[in-house]
This record gives C-alpha cells, sequence and structure tokens, in this order.
C-alpha cells in the first residue's frame, strides 16, 4: 500500500534547501527524557566561525555535511556570508553509556540581529561564547555576552581558528578572562575548520548545561518560535519549543491567541533537515506542519496548547524598537494585493519588523516599515524579491524624532508630513545610542576623531588586551544610520569593531524642509532636517532630483523651501527647437518675434503641465 507522507509534498520544497533528500516515512526517533536533553546556543562577532563550528557539531552527531553552513538556509545568508535567522539542529550524542539529546541553535552575529540572539537565548540554557583567536573579543562578542548573561546561562568559552598563524592564543584568552570573568584554562581552543579539539566542547556541555526544566507527562505547553510557508498553498511550517508535556503526530493543537484548532500534519525534528517523527516532548525543538488559511492567525511567540485547555500564555521577550523607519510602494510591475500578502508573510517571520499603512501622492498606497538598522534593512528588501519575487520601491531611512508641545504633550514622529508645526514646538528631540567599539591602538585617534567628527561625546575608554582598546561615545542614531559602520571599517582597515544600544534622547534643533517641482509640493521628498545644515542638504537635494528628472518641452524648477523662503534652486532644461532655422537674413524683429512666441508658450506648458515625479527619485534618494 502507498501511504501519502506529507514530507515528501512539502519539506522537499523548503526554499534555499539544495540537493538534499529525506527519508520516507516516520522515523522510529527515541522519546528522551528531559534530564538527557540539552539545549544550547552558539554566540559570536560577525564572521568568528559559529556556522563553520555548528557544521562540525552536526558532523560528531552522526550527520554527514552535504553542503558547507548547514544552518544558513536562506539565499541571502549565503551570498553575504551572514547568519540572519537562527536556526536548530538536534544532535543524539553517547556519553558515559547514555543517549543525550543536544540541540544546538546557531544564532547571528551583527549588531542588526540582536533580537533573533535574545529569542534563541530564550529557548536555550548554556551557550558556547566563541571568539576568534586572530581577532580577539569584538564589540558584538561584549553585547551576546551580556544577552546571555541577562537570560542566566551558563556560558563555555571556546577559541577558535588557533590553526591561523597569526593566532594570538594567550592574549585572547587573557581578553576573554578579563572581560568575561571566564577560567583561562577551560576556555576550549579549538579550530571549526580542521576540526581540532571541536569533540571536547559536546562532553562540556553535557557537564555544565543544566537540563530544561519540565514534565513530559503534564498538560501541554510550547511555544512557537518561528514559522516558514510551503510551496503548499496555506502549509506553513512552525518551529516550536515543547516547555511541558507531550505532543503526538495524530494530535490537533490550539493557537492560543486566535483559539483555533489546527490538526498536524506533520511533525519532527531538525537534523538540520526536517525528519518526521512519532513524538515531541518536554525541552524538545521541533516543527509542526499546519494549514494554516489565514496569515492573520500565525503570531511568532504564540503559546500552543490541546483544544479546550486553560493554560496561561507564555511570557516571551517583548517586540524590539524600531531604530530606523522606510516606506514601502510597490513597483510599476508589482501587484499590490501579492506584495501586501508576501509583506505580512515575511514580517510574520521576522518579529523585529514593524508595519503601518501608509500613503503617497506619487507612489499611491504603501506601508511604513521599522528595521533595527541598515543591513536589516537590506537584508528584508532582498528576502522580499528572493522568496517572494516581489520588487519594492524603499524611500530613504528615516528615525524616530520627539516633540514637546506647549500643553505638555510629547509626540513622536517618523516622517516630515508627521511633523508637528514649529510653532507649537517647545522642544525638539532626536535619539542617541551608546557606540561601543573596539579599537586597535594604531588607529585609536582616528577612530576618536571620527567619533567626534559625528557629534560624539567619549564616555569611556579603556584597553582590553595588548594594544586594544575599548571606547563607548553618545553618538546621534541620524550620524549612525547611512555609512557610520564602513566609515569605521575603512579608517581602522577593517580592525575596528562597534555596536549600539538605545541611549535615550537629546535636546537638538529641528526643521522641515519641503520640496517643491513647478512651484507643487511634493510630500514624498520633504524632509527633516537640523537647522544647522539646512543650506548644505538642500543644494546636495535639489541637484540630485535634477538629475534623475528627464527634461521635458518646457522648464523645470526644483526647489527646498521653508515656508515661503527659497534655501535652494535647480533647473532641468527644456528641449529647445531651433524656430529660426528657417530664416535667411532679412530684418531681425522676425526672429525675435518667432522666440517671442516660444517663450510664451512654453511658460504656458509649464504652468498648465503636471510634472510626473519618476520612481527612480524615492529610490535613489
Amino acid at each position: 500500500m502507498n501511504i501519502w507522507h506529507p514530507s515528501k509534498r512539502f519539506i522537499k520544497r523548503l526554499p534555499n534547501v539544495l540537493h538534499r533528500q529525506l527519508s520516507d516515512g516516520i522515523e522510529n526517533f527515541p522519546k528522551f527524557d528531559p534530564k538527557y536533553i540539552r539545549n544550547f546556543s552558539i554566540i559570536a562577532h560577525v564572521d568568528h566561525g559559529k556556522s563553520t563550528l555548528a557544521d562540525r557539531l552536526i558532523e560528531i552527531g552522526g550527520v554527514k555535511s552535504l553542503l558547507p553552513q548547514q544552518l544558513d538556509n536562506l539565499q541571502v545568508e549565503r551570498e553575504r556570508g551572514i547568519t540572519v535567522k537562527a536556526q536548530c539542529a538536534s544532535l543524539r550524542y553517547s556519553y558515559k553509556g547514555s543517549e543525550y539529546l543536544l540541540n544546538l541553535i546557531d544564532t547571528p552575529g551583527h549588531a542588526d540581529f540582536t533580537h533573533e540572539v535574545g529569542r534563541s537565548l530564550s529557548l536555550s540554557d548554556g551557550a558556547i561564547l566563541l571568539v576568534d583567536a586572530t581577532q580577539g573579543v569584538q564589540a558584538q562578542t561584549v553585547s551576546n555576552f551580556y544577552t546571555a548573561f541577562e537570560n542566566d546561562l551558563c556560558v563555555l568559552g571556546a577559541l577558535n581558528k588557533i590553526d591561523m598563524p597569526n593566532a594570538n592564543v594567550r592574549t585572547c584568552k587573557m581578553e576573554m578572562s578579563k572581560i568575561f570573568d571566564l577560567v583561562a584554562s577551560q576556555i576550549t581552543e579549538i579550530s571549526a575548520k580542521t576540526g581540532e579539539n571541536v569533540e571536547k566542547l559536546l562532553p562540556q556541555v553535557i557537564e555544565v548545561v543544566p537540563p530544561p526544566q519540565g514534565n513530559p507527562d503534564a498538560e501541554l505547553v510550547a511555544i512557537l518560535h518561528d514559522c516558514q510557508y510551503l510551496s503548499s498553498p496555506g502549509s506553513v511550517l512552525f518551529t516550536v519549543f515543547i516547555k511541558e508535556g507531550t505532543i503526538n503526530s495524530k494530535d490537533s493543537i490550539c493557537l492560543l491567541s486566535s483559539g483555533k484548532t489546527f490538526p498536524i500534519r506533520e511533525m519532527g525534528v531538525f537534523q538540520p533537515e526536517p525528519l518526521p517523527t512519532q513524538t515531541l516532548s518536554s525541552g524538545q525543538l521541533g516543527y509542526l506542519i499546519l494549514k494554516v488559511k489565514d496569515v492573520g492567525d500565525v503570531v511568532i511567540g504564540d503559546t500552543i496548547c490541546m483544544p479546550g485547555s486553560t493554560v496561561e500564555p507564555v511570557k516571551t521577550i517583548p517586540k524590539p524598537k524600531p531604530s530606523i523607519f522606510s516606506g514601502v510602494f510597490p513597483d510599476e510591475d508589482t501587484d499590490f494585493r501579492s506584495m501586501k500578502e508576501s509583506l505580512e508573510k515575511l514580517v510574520q517571520s521576522d518579529t523585529s519588523v514593524s508595519m503601518e499603512t501608509d500613503s503617497n501622492q506619487n507612489l499611491g498606497k504603501g506601508w511604513n516599515l521599522g528595521f533595527l538598522g541598515t543591513l536589516h534593512r537590506e537584508v528584508f528588501e532582498q528576502r522580499l524579491a528572493q522568496e517572494f519575487g516581489t520588487s519594492i520601491i524603499m524611500t530613504k531611512p528615516s528615525i524616530t524624532y520627539r516633540a514637546l508641545l506647549d500643553n505638555g504633550k510629547i509626540v513622536e514622529f517618523n516622517s516630515a508630513k508627521d511633523m508637528p508645526d514649529s510653532y507649537h514646538v517647545v522642544k525638539w528631540e532626536e535619539p542617541v545610542v551608546e557606540t561601543t567599539l573596539i579599537v586597535p591602538g594604531d588607529y585609536l585617534a582616528s577612530v576618536i576623531s571620527h567619533c567626534m567628527s559625528c557629534r560624539g561625546i567619549q564616555k569611556e575608554n579603556s584597553t582590553v588586551g595588548e594594544g586594544r582598546f575599548l571606547l563607548k561615545f553618545e553618538i546621534p542614531l541620524i550620524e549612525t544610520v547611512d555609512d557610520f559602520y564602513s566609515s569605521i571599517k575603512k579608517i581602522s582597515s577593517g580592525y575596528a569593531t562597534c555596536d549600539f544600544e538605545d541611549a535615550g534622547f537629546w535636546e537638538t534643533d529641528l526643521t522641515k524642509v519641503d520640496v517643491l517641482v513647478n512651484g507643487d509640493k511634493v510630500d514624498g521628498l520633504s524632509m527633516i532636517v537640523r537647522s544647522d545644515e539646512i543650506r548644505e542638504v538642500s543644494m546636495k537635494t535639489v541637484k540630485n532630483i535634477a538629475k534623475l528628472m528627464p527634461r521635458e518641452l518646457y522648464k523645470i524648477i526644483i526647489q527646498c523651501v521653508i515656508g515661503v523662503k527659497v534655501q535652494a534652486r535647480a533647473e532641468v532644461k527644456p528641449y529647445r527647437k531651433d524656430v529660426t532655422k528657417d530664416l535667411y537674413g532679412g530684418d531681425k524683429t522676425r526672429a525675435m518675434k518667432l522666440l517671442a512666441r516660444q517663450r510664451e508658450g512654453k511658460k504656458q506648458m509649464r504652468e498648465k503641465a503636471t510634472v510626473k515625479i519618476p520612481r527612480a527619485v524615492f529610490r535613489t534618494l
């Protein structure tokens, strides 16, 4: 008899999984007592070897690696060489005569994805803190360590890339001991690339990391950690963590936020491929495939229980406050409804993105999306194109400002159209970030000078090792949005690293600058500008718009204005027919009449015509 398995139809179509096959049927995966389960993460700065170490651990767990960086499933992750989404793998490992289930979670390393790190660590009981022996402790290493410390996790130190000729093992151990209070002799020296000493880590995980607290015989309580939409309409793969109880493959489950019940079409664990199993019990990470018709029923962080259950919702980490905002509108060839559906699905998967409806007189209906940083914004746009085939126009990023009004109210806004009238504003405020930098001594002066030029105020300057310094600055967020990170890398020849944390607001002086095209205001191009930068920004803006505007039969005048006062002006010259080319000699008044008639015609044309702003202007600016 041929038995139909959902894994054949759905799992093989998971996006970005290349040349991998799954076994047919339900695997006889053993049920583990919670005391034989360990949940742990790998945390590190970007490019310190997290994904390579995860590959070696997966191989030790008995799974052969068909591709490098097995846990980087997204196309954008492989193209950029960074981890964007935390992925997990369940490893079976024998130690001292007992078989253990080790749930490994690989986490992102870039500062823009710290929320994803926090979500992963909330499911872990321990973490491997990985440091590159050629680079030492970096800014994001410090940030991730404190995130693990706040979650009360057991931290194991590991020093990677000891096989490199320029590895400085002794100095790096001293840094880790000084900054993280780790015992230098207990820091494991490894090479994830060659596999040297990697096998020593899993016994340490079993000995040091505590087992998850949960009862497999209790009432089911699970956390919906992530979701992925499959190619079959309505089929969704959920990554779940079983906090209490046990769930079977023939059960139906209830999503607590919506109260709706869904039968399980398939369930299993990641190895790191989805592997179908009969049960998932307390302490395990796994997946469920459900048929969900309404996208609104899916809420990441939701509590999963049995139908009719009265369990309380599990408290999860709060949604982060976005740092930057961009307007998102459909491109000329993009269908509005399909774009809306794609956005909703991707925003559900990436819980750190906020989404509100928006409109623009030139671009039409759209959304205002909030991101944690510029890289986060770029990755989101790239994923939208690669995973859903959706082309969009994304406006220039902005930040959230505050205004204290004369009636005592505080108003927050992130676009010029929402900016309150200055006549009613007592004080303007802009957000500030505490910037942590780790800099080699040779570049210390240049980095400090650059931070000061970005209106930074130095708060700390201390040593973290031989010839390396830890700097802390308070810098206005707007100064870090465009090219601060790349500038720091350029100044330090790539050796300096930085991390950002919210540090409140500073008082500032803001002005709204409008853009006029032939006397008509273009709302989508209005800007929030600091008063001391009005002239510079206005001149730059009109020149850039003039370069992007196509020529017409009439002159196009572009102006930046504050109220009625013009701050900068540029023109796009019109096409001009030579109306005097057929004249041969004679009185010059004939030519003058023809030129005057041409000027009058172009003047009337400019007054009556409506200038269409190309979408390239909004995309480029």
